[in-house]
């Protein structure tokens, strides 16, 4: 099968979705499927894909109040790659100009799949943009019915967007590669970069962007509480300076980015791993602590508590509480017992998580053998209607510009 995956984020840059596009084209391509991948330049270059996997960049600005995101901005090579290469079946893994454009100039009789991956109503209102709400929901609608099926995380997420008046929705979890994260990663040396030369202290982890929607300002009361605690913050972003100024510089280690290796070895080193965020759709940095062996207090009542079972894989704090976040990190830390109870309930949780049990699910739905809930009347395959009511042939269109 021929297909297209559209992600506004893909390799090198290091995020979720970015991950997530990874293991699609790795495990589609040694399938046997013909694959093609659209995303933003600039970009590194691969060697591990398959000889049927490729990459088409487009040209690309970064976000002015988020310099991490690329924007692409010109489509003649998203065009061209579906002229020549005549994808059967689409994923859409943004919403963002690749991913709404892949959508709107594919043939109509393209199966698209649509894996919903960021919750972009809540990360606009984080960042005062909450008036283009209403605008985005209307994007999302269209997409829906412009698709076989749109991809949920988890049943959190699938309720939300239920209430955002989608249809042919599916839950389609996440899966974590277990031989790379697992508890004997820990390692000494990694012990002794996290907490700073104090290996002996409690080490509390957060991995992932250092960005305002994911709530990293609300550890600074655990930081107060705990000060006999050493935290490490994996990963960058544009809130980096702001948390460098604010948290304590003496018992607070901010490591950049790391992948691979060294990012399984943080994990596996930490003794509590702490994920405030109530934005995220999933959160696989969580299941990847748990598949370490580290346990994760996470937010109450958010995607990543529905794969943390409360006081069995980790333990939920109410969200946007910080006093309470900080108890629950407490707890962990203080008992021993405890700990080692709830990192065993999290490596086991964590091994039942399996990626090809999920592409399986995915390439039947490409394929158009698997039905999604909701879709008793068969999928047309054509397009629908635009946000507007109007025919989606013509319009949802995104302005090029010249670079």
């Amino acid at each position: 099968m021929r297909i297209l995956i559209a992600s506004d984020s893909f390799e090198p840059k290091i995020d979720g979705v970015s991950e997530t596009a990874g293991v699609l084209v790795r495990a589609l391509s040694r399938r046997g499927h013909d694959v093609t991948v659209v995303a933003p330049r600039p970009g590194g270059t691969r060697t591990d894909y398959a000889a049927n996997a490729r990459v088409v960049r487009l040209p690309s600005a970064p976000l002015p109040l988020y310099p991490e995101v690329r924007v692409a901005y010109r489509f003649a090579a998203l065009r061209r790659a579906i002229e020549v290469y005549r994808p059967e079946a689409a994923i859409i893994l943004t919403t963002g100009t690749i991913g709404l454009n892949a959508a709107r100039l594919l043939p109509a009789s393209t199966r698209i799949v649509h894996i919903y991956t960021t919750d972009m109503p809540a990360y606009l209102e984080a960042y005062r943009a909450g008036f283009l709400v209403p605008g985005f929901d209307a994007v999302l609608r269209w997409l829906a019915r412009r698709s076989v099926a749109t991809l949920c995380p988890t049943d959190v997420v699938r309720d939300d967007l239920v209430g955002r008046k989608l249809d042919r929705l599916d839950v389609w979890g996440r899966g974590v590669d277990t031989a790379l994260f697992r508890p004997d990663r820990a390692s000494s040396e990694m012990r002794e970069r996290l907490t700073g030369g104090e290996p002996d202290r409690p080490l509390v982890l957060y991995v992932g962007r250092l960005a305002r929607e994911k709530r990293i300002l609300d550890l600074l009361e655990a930081t107060r509480r705990l000060r006999h605690a050493r935290f490490a913050l994996v990963g960058d972003g544009p809130q980096r300076q702001e948390l460098e100024r604010l948290f304590p510089p003496d018992r607070t280690v901010f490591t950049g980015f790391l992948r691979g290796v060294p990012l399984a070895e943080a994990f596996a080193s930490a003794d509590v791993f702490a994920f405030p965020s109530d934005t995220d759709t999933f959160a696989q940095v969580v299941l990847q602590a748990m598949a370490s062996g580290t346990p994760p207090v996470v937010a109450q009542h958010t995607a990543p508590a529905q794969f943390v079972p409360h006081d069995v894989a980790g333990l939920h704090a109410p969200a946007r509480s910080p006093r309470e976040f900080a108890a629950a990190i407490g707890q962990l830390l203080d008992d021993r017992t405890l700990r080692a109870r709830l990192s065993a309930g999290a490596v086991d949780a964590a091994q039942s998580r399996s990626w090809e049990a999920l592409i399986d699910r995915l390439e039947g739905l490409l394929a158009g053998h698997v039905a999604v809930a909701g879709d008793e009347d068969g999928y047309s395959g054509s397009g629908g209607s635009t946000p507007s009511g109007r025919s989606t042939a013509n319009t949802l269109s995104v302005i090029e510009t010249s670079p």
